[in-house]
């Protein structure tokens, strides 16, 4: 009897170890560039994307907001494993992190990883902060820059550049100068910069493969203008706008919906306008005039 009455104690404690999420990733990402729960503990449950030195990243979901880094460097959890993590949520120069674990649990190991989010390039490099943490991937993008310094090359598929780091993976061979690739891994934000890591040569594959990015064309109106032009956006976008020597001028961040822009303070002359989505590429131009 006493042995059963041990063996239920022993039962019951090791069922209250165990920890219950109180928060999603997207809850502690907050859906905002910083997180609205800093120095709070939370306890997520999220499968292991990509491990380092210094921590590993884990996703709880496809897709935007369901990734972040947690920075420990006691437990050595494998890619694949399913966890559960306490710890504190932190902004590490503006990238959210879970640091101080209290509590780590590996539910199961060997599970299937969420899918990349493949998007543009220009789309990372402006305003990647909904796929921070996340596992991303960029398509048949061109190396524009090799060697940018501390393990960085600049990588552009036609929608804007963004950078590929060695926090990770060291690249063997080099990156080549023009050549194209397929990159994959988890986006990361250090030095006020969003980043993909590649963990392996398998997150990289040389030269075009079948397919593109969605590249599509709109109109603004009028055109030409004095004053504002207009316009509708299906989706949040980044705007580039560039004059006729192909220097970039204007970046504006808008809305989707109809556009009322003002452009009266621009000089007169042709403006191309590159609109950068999660979803592809828009481009339009116009006219001003006095």
């Amino acid at each position: 009897m006493r042995l059963l009455i041990l063996s239920l104690g022993l039962f019951s404690a090791s069922i209250l170890s165990a920890q219950t999420p109180t928060h999603t990733i997207s809850e502690v990402q907050g859906e905002l560039f910083s997180s609205p729960l800093i120095e709070q503990i939370v306890t997520v449950q999220a499968i292991v994307t990509a491990t380092g030195e210094y921590g590993y990243f884990v996703q709880d979901g496809e897709g935007p907001w369901n990734g972040v880094f947690v920075y420990d460097q006691l437990y050595t959890p494998s890619i694949g494993d399913d966890v559960i993590i306490q710890a504190e949520v932190a902004e590490y120069f503006d990238n959210t992190e879970l640091l101080n674990l209290s509590y780590f649990e590996t539910v199961s190991s060997g599970n299937e990883l969420p899918a990349a989010s493949q998007q543009p390039t220009g789309f990372i490099g402006a305003t990647g902060e909904p796929y921070e943490g996340c596992l991303v991937r960029i398509y048949n993008a061109q190396c524009t820059t090799p060697d940018a310094e501390y393990g960085e090359a600049f990588f552009d598929d036609g929608s804007g550049e963004c950078k590929v780091n060695d926090l990770l993976y060291i690249p063997e061979p080099a990156w080549v100068q023009d050549e194209y690739y397929t990159i994959t891994g988890p986006l990361n934000y250090s030095y006020e910069e969003y980043k993909i890591e590649p963990r392996s040569a398998a997150d990289v594959s040389i030269g075009l493969e079948a397919g593109s990015i969605e590249v599509s064309e709109f109109n603004v109106f009028p055109n030409p203008t004095v004053e504002n032009i207009q316009f509708n956006l299906q989706h949040d976008t980044v705007v580039n706008f560039y004059d006729n020597n192909g220097r970039k001028v204007v970046v504006k961040e808008l809305r989707a919906g109809l556009i009322d822009l003002d452009v009266s303070y621009f000089y007169p002359g042709t403006y191309h306008m590159e609109c950068i989505t999660e979803k592809g590429v828009s481009k339009s131009s116009f006219v001003k005039t006095m």
